[in-house]
């Protein structure tokens, strides 16, 4: 309980100041985190590791982690801040996108229906919500959290602009299917497995379990699948880069496929990803002790 009232505090008692008082509140916020939960510290140290190679400074892996509990915090000033947000001036002012014509409009429009698909990375919640200003809505599906009352919450807020963010359910899936059904869009990510279905492929080098849904639901659907990564700037400023669709390989062997088709999509966000490891918002451990373990 004392998470909801915290998140429903700070949204009745922040919401209301300007980002730059947001986000130096939760850069405090990242310091006394990173200090003192020492587990989200090792957590996160450990996917650092992963994702920037054993080569890598010590100093630079921690300079990298440090960055990531930052921008975790400032996910959530965006959330507090959201129900307030301008999605048209947002989108006009602080969204620079690459591939929107070329990429992502052609496959709204062949009636297939489309699966955003994207990661916990820079700026995906207020990235995602400039896409309004595009009139482009879509249906997400998200990581249920405990208690009910506090999911229910943050999805409202990030439902606040036009969006409906549901968390992972049965009725939320068969809505998945009805919106894809109807040639709309729909947004999963690729980093975190929400939805309890998972296959061990390499991530980064090492193998780990990463989440199929995304394949999944496209090999079921037939609907094209258009990658988004969107990189945290300056302020509140970010950059979208809406990659080509996915091409699927299919040759007759379903899960050798499934394997080939996910790895695809993680060598995606991989690029993305080396390029800043400190934007990646993720603090559970994401490879299993075991396997460093292996020689």
């Amino acid at each position: 309980m004392w998470k909801y009232l915290l998140i429903w505090s700070c949204v009745r008692l922040l919401g209301r100041l300007p980002t730059r008082v947001l986000y130096f509140l939760a850069a405090v916020a990242a310091v006394l985190t990173y200090l003192f939960a020492w587990r989200l510290r090792r957590n996160v140290l450990d996917n650092m590791r992963h994702v920037m190679g054993p080569s890598t400074p010590k100093k630079e892996v921690r300079k990298a982690a440090r960055q990531v509990f930052v921008n975790w915090a400032k996910a959530y000033a965006d959330l507090v801040h959201m129900p307030r947000m301008d999605v048209s001036k947002f989108f006009d002012q602080k969204l620079a996108y690459h591939g929107l014509e070329e990429n992502l409009l052609p496959a709204l429009t062949d009636g297939r229906g489309v699966i955003i698909t994207s990661a916990h990375f820079g700026n995906v919640e207020m990235g995602i919500q400039a896409f309004l200003g595009k009139g482009i809505k879509m249906t997400v599906l998200t990581e249920p959290i405990q208690p009910p009352r506090l999911s229910r919450l943050i999805d409202g807020l990030r439902s606040s602009k036009g969006h409906a963010f549901l968390p992972v359910g049965i009725g939320s899936i068969k809505t998945l299917l009805r919106t894809i059904k109807a040639g709309g869009v729909v947004g999963l990510m690729c980093d975190r497995d929400i939805e309890g279905r998972s296959i061990r492929v390499p991530f980064c080098g090492t193998p780990t379990s990463m989440p199929v849904g995304v394949v999944e639901l496209a090999n079921r659907t037939d609907a094209t699948i258009v990658p988004i990564f969107i990189h945290r700037k300056n302020g509140s400023a970010c950059e979208a880069f809406i990659e080509p669709p996915l091409e699927l390989t299919n040759s007759g062997d379903p899960q050798a496929d499934l394997e080939t088709n996910v790895r695809s999509l993680l060598e995606r966000f991989e690029a993305h990803l080396r390029r800043d490891p400190g934007q990646w918002t993720v603090l559970e451990a994401v490879w299993d002790a075991q396997e460093d373990e292996k020689p």
